[in-house]
Order: structure tokens, then C-alpha cells, then sequence
């Protein structure tokens, strides 16, 4: 939601936002409606995305609840979908903070 509240500074700064979330698309939807989020979420409810990131967060195993959790953090990209940036947290209760990726996005100058 931080994202959310702070979605045209990006804007005006030229970057755009999309999240992935672990959440099945249903779950998503109720959750956009509920917070008013004006961005792309995608959906990795099989963690195929995360894995391949080398985000997946190892304390949960296949067929626990929380199975599919990555690391909560930010990728930044170029126009080429290159990573220029990142920043992640070792805890899934923990999120970065909205205004340090922008921060870190403008002073990447992409």
C-alpha cells in the first residue's frame, strides 16, 4: 500500500511499478479493490518466478501454508528489463520502504 500512496511520485520520476505476490489471482483481486491499488500485480501462487530469482524464501517447504513467500524486496529495472538495482529484507513481516526505492531508482539515473 505504501507503493500505492506514493505511485505518482514514481510516475513523475518516469518509472512505472508492477508487484508479484505469491497470492492467487482471486486473492489479488480482493485485495486491489479493497486498497484501491492502480498498478499491475502479478501472480507466482507456484513460486516458479521467485525461484528463479533466487528470492524464495527457504524457511517454508513445499506444502506449508507460507510456501511461496520470497524475500520482501524491490527490483529496479531499466527499459531492457535488466536488474540495475534491488533492495531485500530477510523477513517476510518486514517490507522496504516505498520512498527508499525511490530514492534508489532516481539515483540509479536510468
Amino acid at each position: 500500500m505504501q507503493l500505492q500512496r506514493i505511485r505518482t511520485d514514481f510516475e513523475r520520476a518516469g518509472f512505472s511499478l508492477v508487484a508479484l505476490t505469491y497470492d492467487s489471482p482471486a486473492l489479488q483481486a480482493s485485495f486491489i479493490d479493497a486498497h484501491g491499488i492502480e498498478f499491475p500485480m502479478l501472480s507466482d501462487s507456484f513460486a516458479q518466478s521467485v525461484q528463479a530469482l533466487g528470492i524464495l524464501n527457504v524457511a517454508y517447504q513445499p506444502g506449508d501454508d507460507h510456501y511461496g513467500i520470497p524475500y520482501p524486496g524491490i527490483f529496479i529495472l531499466d527499459r531492457s528489463m535488466t536488474i540495475q538495482g534491488k533492495l531485500f529484507l530477510e523477513a517476510y513481516q518486514q517490507r522496504v520502504a516505498a520512498a527508499d526505492v525511490l530514492a534508489l531508482a532516481k539515483s540509479l539515473s536510468l
